[in-house]
């Protein structure tokens, strides 16, 4: 049963691209090349109330990806930095979005994921982004409970990574949200209790086919006419009920508060008389309320007391704090019901601040229209005796547009800077996001010595920066969100994290399906329904003159009861001439026979993973060839056959035409191929009537690293030079349990 349940009660989260940005002449986010502007909104749905999830939360960890034909193109972590409008060039894009908390189980913690394709042209388009729950939920029927005559009743519903106990103590309000491991599709659930007899019993039931974004409601019945052990006179039913949201509360996000030219959150420092201005942006939405000033060195920065709001004070106070060199101006844009405000602390303020070993700090708090707050403080370093190094050692995003091969299934590679010689036990330690226990990788021996031997003061390693190192994370669980800091001895820095690739399962990956061709019966292909899947082959071609070149085969095979068997043929019909024909098969689709020539579409659409090699079950016997087969700088009459298997990631599906006049064959050099591996069998391969494992390793290309890959082709040929009707009459390759290994 699929029932859709419309929560108009619950809340959604909508929040808005510009939550903390705004065009200004100072900070102009367009760039004057694109062809067209992108204007987002990002729009959360799920049954979320204020106090399960708190929506500043929910902003500053939302992630947003921009990708277009090239990959990557923009990331942007926390709804603040999210720009009110992106130019882009003409063309097609995909944005995605997560926020929330990635965890196996949980009875508070969600996960959102949003993913929208959308086209640039000129003008504006507007583009809305509906992340949806990407949870499996499960909850329990508490009246059904009640309806069952049982003590110590307890449900525990499961995945194969973490479980969850529905009690009496949470049965009336409890959900369990599930992120399920790549490939699973179920969940397990065990209940247990004692009858009124005082006999125990356990009954488990597997929920199939579980869905994101769908609740299953777990009933319990009672059946009084089963009196033997065990768990029979309960019955369960399960109820699918798919998530929708109607309601949407637009959700702001806090006043922002940043530097103009620099980081606020880092000391500014200079030299006594040698500074510029110094300028503060704030945002608010709903207009600024209070600006409040605050320091205990008041009197050096001008101030008359030691705190003021600049939006309460009187004119005279406002007055001698412009003559001070402090100056402030607000605006209000009333289409994005957004303040905008500067603060100014002028040169010729900070050049009367005195050298000192300690840094001069002036507070700000902005307390927008509906109550929010930020705070942030302004440290300034006059002279280095000042100089305060807060961050021993620093991390890089994990994700870089520049390297998408940094993080992958099972390993990612970390960036950090060690910025203090006198760091102890520097390094980086990362977990799996909702976990306890860290793993500590230190920083390199050689950087370490590095560092030391540069025998910087405090302020020329601020303004040298970090000496880099990497460390290689492996054995990580693939399609996982991980959590990692930087650390030193007394010194951990705030989170980063990123979420390890997939794990890509090859359909019909051992060629049990197959089926008859829905638009020609004559053509056999691997699929079922008589529709193409992922694999084709050249039957399609062969069929026209009744010969089927590639089929399943009982034969001989490694898993199940089917391998696919491709067979090289002269094909003729009639004493009509006719070709030598390769039996083949491979990742795409089969598009026309012209005469007696193919083309063809090598790839499938792909997940963009990276692995290290295809690993598939062979089975290989050549044929001598005959003259029928035999072309001149190729194979002559005689010569053993050979047969191939490749396997290729690429940016785009690829066309082959093997007609003369307009031939197009599989070129490796081709700029949409990012990945490619090879086998080419010149002899026997694998046992008499068996077959034997292969391992094709894939090696990248340097594009790989700010290219996705967004399609996979697998060719499997019994004669390599089959496109040019080449090889021996005969020739079979068996082929079974195709696998990305990782």
């Amino acid at each position: 049963m699929n029932k859709i349940v419309k929560l108009c009660s619950t809340a959604a989260l909508a929040v808005l691209f510009g939550a903390g940005l705004q065009s200004c002449a100072l900070d102009d986010p367009f760039n004057a090349d694109g062809e067209g502007t992108l204007q987002m909104r990002l729009v959360i749905n799920s049954d979320v109330t204020r106090a399960e999830n708190d929506p500043a939360d929910l902003s500053a960890n939302c992630v947003v990806y921009i990708s277009g034909a090239k990959g990557l193109l923009h990331k942007y972590q926390g709804l603040e930095n999210l720009p009110e409008q992106l130019t882009l060039k003409s063309g097609h894009y995909v944005a995605e979005a997560w926020t929330g908390d990635s965890v196996s189980a949980s009875f508070d913690k969600k996960f959102f994921r949003g993913y929208q394709p959308f086209d640039i042209t000129t003008g504006i388009t507007p583009v809305v982004v509906n992340c949806k729950i990407a949870n499996v939920v499960a909850s329990i029927n508490a009246n059904s409970v009640k309806n069952v005559p049982v003590k110590d009743f307890n449900v525990k519903i499961e995945n194969s990574r973490a479980a969850l106990d529905f009690t009496p103590d949470n049965y009336e309000y409890a959900k369990g949200y599930y992120m399920m491991p790549n490939g699973e599709t179920s969940l397990n659930v065990t209940v247990t209790g004692t009858t009124d007899e005082g006999r125990a019993f356990s009954k488990t039931h597997v929920i199939e086919n579980v869905e994101r974004s769908h609740e299953y409601v777990v009933s319990f019945g009672y059946n009084p006419s089963y009196e033997e052990e065990g768990g029979a006179f309960i019955t369960i039913n399960v109820i699918d009920e798919e998530i929708l949201v109607e309601d949407e509360v637009e959700i702001f996000s806090r006043p922002s508060i940043k530097g103009v030219g620099y980081d606020i959150d880092k000391q500014i420092i200079g030299n006594a008389g040698k500074f510029s201005d110094i300028l503060v942006k704030m945002n608010a939405f709903g207009g600024i309320k209070d600006l409040i000033l605050s320091s205990d060195d008041y009197a050096a920065f001008g101030m008359p007391e030691a705190s003021i709001d600049l939006m309460q004070c009187t004119e005279g106070v406002a007055d001698l704090l412009k003559t001070s060199g402090l100056n402030w101006d607000e605006s209000y844009n009333a289409d994005r019901n957004m303040a905008l405000s500067y603060l100014t602390l002028s040169a010729g303020l900070l050049n009367k601040l005195a050298e000192r070993d300690e840094e001069y700090t002036l507070n700000l708090e902005v307390t927008d229209a509906y109550g929010k707050k930020t705070s942030r403080a302004v440290r300034i370093a006059v002279g280095e005796g000042a100089v305060v190094i807060e961050d021993p050692v620093t991390v890089e995003d994990a994700i870089d547009p520049s390297n998408l091969m940094a993080i992958l299934s099972t390993k990612a590679t970390l960036r950090g800077s060690l910025v203090s010689a006198d760091a102890v036990n520097p390094g980086i330690r990362y977990r799996e996001s909702g976990t306890e226990a860290w793993t500590f990788v230190g920083a390199s021996a050689s950087a370490q010595s590095a560092r030391k031997k540069q025998r910087l003061s405090a302020a020329q390693a601020l303004r040298v920066g970090g000496t880099s190192f990497s460390v290689t994370l492996s054995n990580l669980k693939p399609a996982t969100r991980y959590e990692y800091q930087a650390v030193a001895e007394g010194f951990n820095s705030e989170s980063k994290y990123f979420t390890t690739e997939g794990k890509f399962i090859i359909p019909n990956y051992s060629l049990e399906e197959w089926s008859n061709f829905a638009d020609n019966s004559k053509v056999l292909i691997p699929g079922t329904g008589g529709q193409r899947t992922f694999w084709d082959s050249g039957n399609h071609g062969s069929a026209t003159m009744s010969v089927t070149l590639t089929q399943g085969s009982t034969d001989m095979f490694h898993t199940g009861s089917h391998s696919g068997r491709l067979r090289s043929q002269f094909v003729g019909l009639g004493g009509l001439a006719g070709k030598f024909a390769a039996g083949n098969l491979f990742a795409g689709t089969y598009l026309e026979t012209q005469g007696t020539d193919g083309r063809l579409e090598f790839g499938r659409p792909y997940d963009s993973s990276h692995p290290d090699a295809l690993k598939v079950y062979v089975n290989y016997r050549p044929a001598a060839v005959q003259k029928n087969g035999a072309k001149s700088g190729y194979l002559n009459q005689g010569d053993m056959d050979k047969g191939q298997i490749y396997v290729a990631l690429t940016t785009e599906p690829v066309e082959i035409r093997t007609k003369s006049s307009n031939q197009k064959l599989w070129n490796t050099n081709d700029p949409c191929v990012l990945a490619y591996g090879e086998k080419i069998f010149t002899g026997n391969y694998g046992p008499d009537g068996a077959l034997q494992e292969l391992t094709i390793p894939l090696e990248y290309k340097d594009a790989a690293r700010s290219n996705k890959p967004l399609y996979i082709v697998i060719v499997c040929t019994a004669s390599y030079y089959g496109d040019f009707f080449c090889g021996g009459e005969g020739s079979c390759m068996y082929v079974d349990d195709f696998e990305l290994i990782y």
